[in-house]
């Protein structure tokens, strides 16, 4: 007997609500949104109403960069509706008219989040039209020059400003984020022209800044994220200073990150140390290129760590010493911090990177583990190293922990020239990657 299926050669996805199919077709890659054209006439002009478009040119790898340009431009004009969220990430633009006119066709959409990343080429002048979308509340731009326009008066929804191979002068960009009062996310990395900067954000929660500068002065009052790294500080042709308008951290902060030499850090500006003596707010401290070996750097971050009274994690990941052979100087010290009174009474997580089983090494562990009383995990990643034997090295921690702390040794695998610190702008998982940019 022939079964018969009820249902049968039912068009059921064409049916579904508008509001389904867009979120449907918000889901697929642009290129096969597009497709979806093709399924019948009720699709052929779907995806025009699409609401997040999303262009990476590794999608279209067989087309020209000037075709390509002519497929966004397409796009865009068949666009019917608003356009909540576009995103480009394109090797260079051709023809910059063709910039303008996405812009523009984009501030007539209403656009809540906008990434336009080139990643070569000259740097493109940010079209004047940019300045319009008063609806942004997510820009990120990569390798453009922005000249602020005379109308501009803010991006008064703007959350988040991600800046990449910015060029812009120091005043046009003091002014740009100074503009945009509910700024709670703010990525600076690699900007030209910028010597002395005034962060004056009062609702800032998040700030990271890679690159150079003289100066820094903060009106940050709720910045609880601050993640720095530091471009070739400590040189006799860049000086640097970092000075705080007020006393002491910020009085929110709760992430601290030191993305360069802790060393350089701490000698290119005595005056962070000097008035940053409160960290009673800090819970996660996570410091990149630190030497274990040097006694002014071990001391620096003991008296940085003991101030923090809530520090809960802490993330260290070490530089390769230029000494091979464990100095007198820093076996002395560790022998006089025996008697040492510093309790870390709330640590919880410590990771300990690149570590090459030193002794000098070892002891900085032994006094985190023996202070640390309610410590709950402590992961060491270890170097390649054929003379590291991963027992011996428990055997001297193990006699350290506490019941209740769990030891791990990664082992041998850890690749020193990986980066810890991902580009994206996301740094509050307590794990040391700071900057989801």
């Amino acid at each position: 007997m022939e079964r018969i299926w009820v249902g049968a050669g039912l068009d059921r996805i064409s049916d579904l609500p508008s509001n389904v199919i867009d979120h449907i077709l918000a889901c697929l890659p642009l290129k096969d949104a597009v497709r979806t054209s093709a399924l019948s006439k009720k699709w052929k002009e779907k995806w025009h109403t699409v609401p997040h478009i999303i262009v990476d040119e590794h999608l279209f790898h067989e087309r020209s960069q000037r075709k390509l340009e002519g497929i966004i431009n397409y796009i865009l004009t068949r666009h019917e509706g608003k356009i909540e969220k576009f995103s480009l990430s394109i090797e260079k633009v051709k023809d910059c008219y063709n910039m303008k006119l996405w812009i523009w066709r984009l501030s007539e959409k209403s656009i809540k989040e906008l990434s336009l990343i080139i990643r070569r080429g000259q740097h493109n002048e940010v079209p004047s039209h940019l300045f319009s979308c008063q609806q942004l509340r997510t820009l990120n731009l990569c390798r453009f020059e922005v000249k602020h326009a005379h109308s501009f008066k803010g991006f008064n929804n703007l959350i988040s400003l991600q800046l990449n191979k910015v060029n812009i002068e120091t005043a046009i960009f003091e002014r740009l984020i100074s503009r945009c009062p509910v700024l709670e996310r703010l990525t600076v990395r690699n900007l030209n022209c910028i010597d002395h900067l005034h962060i004056n954000v009062p609702n800032l929660k998040y700030f990271r800044f890679d690159g150079e500068f003289k100066s820094m002065c903060f009106n940050t009052p709720l910045l609880e994220v601050f993640s720095i790294n530091l471009y070739r500080i400590g040189s006799e042709n860049n000086q640097f200073d970092l000075r705080f308008k007020f006393r002491g951290l910020p009085p929110a902060i709760k992430e601290l990150y030191v993305r360069c030499q802790f060393q350089k850090f701490l000698a290119a500006g005595d005056t962070f140390m000097e008035v940053s003596n409160s960290y009673s707010h800090l819970r996660t401290l996570g410091i990149n290129a630190f030497c274990f070996e040097k006694v002014d750097e071990v001391a620096s971050v003991l008296s940085l760590i003991g101030g923090a009274s809530s520090l809960q994690i802490l993330d260290i990941k070490a530089c390769k010493c230029k000494n091979e052979a464990v100095s007198e100087p820093i076996l002395q010290f560790w022998e006089e911090q025996k008697h040492s009174p510093l309790s870390l009474n709330q640590l919880q997580k410590v990771t300990v990177r690149s570590f090459h089983g030193k002794d000098f090494e070892i002891r900085f562990v032994q006094f985190v583990l023996e202070n640390s009383p309610i410590l709950e995990e402590i992961t060491i990643e270890c170097m390649k190293n054929p003379d590291f034997n991963q027992d011996e090295v428990k055997a001297l921690l193990m006699p350290f922990c506490m019941a209740s702390t769990e030891l791990n040794l990664v082992g041998g695998t850890y690749d020193p020239g990986s980066d810890d610190s991902s580009d994206s702008d996301n740094s509050s998982n307590g794990s040391y990657s700071s900057d989801s940019d």
